[in-house]
């Protein structure tokens, strides 16, 4: 009989990493499994909102990451036709940061190892097999199990494979794609991230993440049913005359690299019986912005809280583990319905031309959407009356 762990994490990104550390912290047997052999690297924006900075804080990284990434404090949007909206990051002052993920990913999975949690690599997990009683669940590699756990967590991103083989995907998602590039040698960056809607097709955006004074993340970002190629759109922005000066000399390291993104957790289960749904497992991509790392955090502190209590009590039962999802749909079922229709209205050229116009002029608007954003703002607000009014009072007269 193979050894019984309390919990198996499949996936050893942030999200799962990030669980398996605060699990085994508490006296938890965890293993946390991955198909790659870390340090790997993973395609990604590399942008930390402050909320994630706040979790890594937490789950005591302060000092990690002020090391390894690169401190931001502010953003700027430019508008389809040029306009400039300026604004903190954060409106509590907290930093958001970039940093490679091939960098964050080791630090957490090395924090969930020193933590405790046994770490195997170069696993494929091709399904999930319930014992009986539905008291055990064993994770396999091929055909026989392979690993045993009272509880498990799927924490594999945008992979669907093994959601769809445990028919846990109740239609296909339909993925949002984006591309990156990495560049050093470019003069003048400094300590704020630049979000470009001139220069790429809508809905979508570009982005110059910097990760040093001199060397940056630059990527585009394809929302909704594209029909556009993402690394074809990539090729156009950075021959984008402000983005071509911006970056200047600076040099590309290494090939462009895709991947696709799901923003549909509005729609996406999040568990079954002792099988649960971190991450972009669960669809926690923001569909406006394209950011994961965050959500991902969030929902394995709200696993965490769920599982120790479980096991605290002994009760794995429906009703108990059932607490997971109230509370993640608590928190986001709403943030993700109203995005996705802010998505939908508000990413075309004259609204967003003339939401720039309204927040250099109503600067408490800024401020509002940036929350908005960064779900620390009720998304409804964005469609609120006096919005609506401000936004159509900055429309051209023609319009």
């Amino acid at each position: 009989m193979n050894r019984l762990y309390d919990i198996i994490v499949v996936g050893a990104g942030p999200g799962g990493s990030a669980l398996a550390a605060r699990l085994a912290r508490a006296g938890l047997d965890v293993l946390l499994l991955d198909k790659q052999i870390f340090p790997r690297d993973k395609t990604c924006g590399d942008a930390l909102t402050p909320e994630a900075v706040r979790i890594l804080h937490r789950l005591g990284l302060a000092e990690s990451l002020s090391q390894s990434a690169f401190r931001i404090d502010d953003i700027c949007v430019t508008t389809p036709c040029g306009v400039q909206v300026k604004a903190p990051f954060s409106a509590d002052g907290t930093p958001g940061c970039v940093i490679p993920r091939i960098k964050l990913d080791e630090l957490l999975r090395g924090e969930a190892v020193a933590a405790g949690a046994e770490f195997v690599g170069d696993v494929r997990v091709s399904q999930v097999i319930e014992e009986e009683e539905k008291k055990v669940i064993g994770a396999s590699r091929g055909s026989a199990p392979s690993w045993r756990g009272r509880v498990i967590v799927l924490a594999v991103g945008a992979s669907v494979g093994l959601l769809k083989a445990l028919k846990l995907l109740p239609r296909r998602p339909e993925f949002d794609y984006a591309a990156r590039l990495y560049f050093d040698g470019i003069s003048g960056l400094g300590n704020r991230i630049d979000v470009r809607l001139d220069g790429v097709p809508l809905p979508g955006y570009g982005w110059i993440f910097p990760l040093s004074h001199s060397s940056a993340n630059v990527g585009v970002g394809l929302f909704g049913r594209s029909s556009h190629n993402s690394y074809e759109v990539l090729g156009r922005f950075l021959k984008h005359p402000p983005i071509a000066q911006l970056i200047g000399a600076g040099q590309p390291q290494g090939p462009p690299k895709s991947y696709p993104l799901r923003t549909d957790f509005h729609r996406s289960p999040l568990r079954r019986g002792r099988l649960l749904l971190i991450g972009e497992a669960a669809g926690l991509v923001n569909p406006f912005t394209g950011e994961g790392i965050d959500y991902a955090l969030e929902s394995a502190e709200y696993a965490a809280e769920c599982l120790l209590d479980s096991f605290a009590r002994g009760d794995f039962s429906e009703q108990a583990l059932s607490q997971y999802d109230r509370r993640l749909r608590a928190r986001f079922q709403r943030v993700f319905v109203f995005t996705s229709w802010m998505r939908r209205i508000y990413m075309t050229s004259p609204l967003l031309d003339a939401l720039g116009r309204a927040c250099a002029r109503w600067p408490e608007l800024t401020g509002l959407f940036a929350e908005i954003l960064l779900t620390r703002e009720d998304p409804r607000k964005a469609f609120g009356p006096k919005v609506v009014l401000r936004i159509l009072r900055s429309l051209p007269a023609q319009a």
